[in-house]
């Protein structure tokens, strides 16, 4: 296997570059045959080699939630379908480490390269119905970053404006960010 001196190499899990295909019942349905929409892209990845001076806590095999752009097919001025510029050969693909948000290693996951994935919270307003409340959320992955601060899965946090990524894992809708956006831990 190859090695970058600063890059992980990867592949899409399950060895799809897009994850537009949703089981209903027996059958798989595909949801969408275009590839211009960024939330179909798969962000799912597996390591397959690690960078070469790599200290972190990721180990090859681990599977990794990824930037989009990693695995994403665009078109050239022509109108050519091209692999995005992280590919490398078949299915693998360099992915920078601060594009690399979580590792997932039999089903414990957890903020990788400082960041942390939040759960939006909602809560009921009269006369208008649920609403999800500005930048409070509560920390569902947590980075070591902020595990050395004394916080927790679970705690309910406020973060910075406009720093709301998001993802979907597992079905939950979840915002991704630097661990330096969380700004205080609420009681």
């Amino acid at each position: 296997m190859i090695a970058s001196p600063d890059k992980f190499i990867i592949s899409p899990k399950n060895g799809s570059q897009y994850n537009n295909v949703k089981k209903i019942g027996d059958s798989d349905i595909i949801i969408n045959t275009s590839i211009e929409e960024a939330i179909d892209v798969q962000r799912y990845g597996v390591v397959k080699s690690l960078p070469i001076n790599y200290k972190g806590d990721i180990k090859v095999g681990y599977e990794v939630i990824v930037h989009h752009n990693i695995f994403r097919i665009t078109y050239n001025d022509k109108g050519v379908p091209m692999q995005s510029d992280s590919h490398i050969i078949d299915d693998l693909f360099f992915a920078d480490q601060e594009l690399v948000y979580l590792s997932i290693c039999q089903e414990q996951k957890k903020g990788a390269n400082g960041y942390v994935f939040i759960k939006p919270i909602e809560e009921e307003v009269e006369f208008e119905g649920k609403k999800e409340l500005q930048h409070i959320g509560i920390i569902r992955y947590i980075c070591k970053e902020l595990e050395s601060q004394g916080l927790k899965e679970g705690d309910k946090i406020c973060f910075r404006k406009n720093c709301e990524y998001e993802f979907n894992i597992d079905d939950e809708r979840l915002y991704v960010m630097n661990h330096k956006r969380i700004l205080a831990k609420l009681n």
